[in-house]
């Protein structure tokens, strides 16, 4: 890992803020002039992500970003966390909705796919857009936390299916919600 200090863009973050998810949510790397500050971008890979981030989300915290290696473009951090244009390639077999969640939604935002389990989705903002997310077709399509209505009609379905008894909270990082 790199002394983030040691990158132009942080080089005056104190400690505090930077151990701060607030501060490292707000700092997210979502533009290629940020992440060539960062990483050493081939001409290639400048070229894909011109035309990538125009179809593709791209947020990246700057701890995570402290962690891929900037001159190694097989780097697995690096690959988990760049888009690349191989990713919108869609063949035949692919599914718009790979996990069938849609169908399984009784209301938005919930999915209750087995009889006794359930999710919530309460955001589709993500610290960090993962290249291999199942949920790209939404997450960071608003990049903010579901309205309390859309969240107070899935509290009223699970009080309607007394069999739910384990519910899942996710769908991006829930603790980014504001009360």
């Amino acid at each position: 890992m790199r002394d983030y200090r040691e990158i132009s863009l942080w080089k005056n973050v104190t400690p505090e803020e930077w151990n701060d998810w607030h501060w490292q949510l707000s700092n997210r790397i979502t533009d290629i002039e940020a992440l060539s500050e960062i990483i050493t971008l081939t001409s290639e890979e400048k070229k894909a992500l011109n035309d990538d981030l125009l179809e593709l989300r791209m947020a990246i915290t700057p701890y995570y970003a402290t962690l891929m290696d900037p001159n190694d473009v097989n780097c697995p951090i690096r690959m988990q966390a760049v888009p690349t244009s191989k990713e919108r390639y869609t063949a035949e077999e692919d599914f718009y909705d790979p996990l069938a969640e849609d169908r399984y939604a009784p209301v938005p935002g919930f999915v209750h796919r087995y009889p006794d389990r359930g999710i919530l989705l309460v955001t589709d903002q993500c610290s960090m857009y993962c290249r291999f997310c199942t949920r790209r077709r939404f997450a960071g399509e608003v990049d903010r936390p579901k309205s309390r209505e859309e969240i107070q009609a899935a509290i009223d379905y699970i009080e309607r299916t007394p069999v739910l008894r384990d519910i899942l909270i996710t769908g991006g990082d829930p603790l980014t919600m504001e009360d």
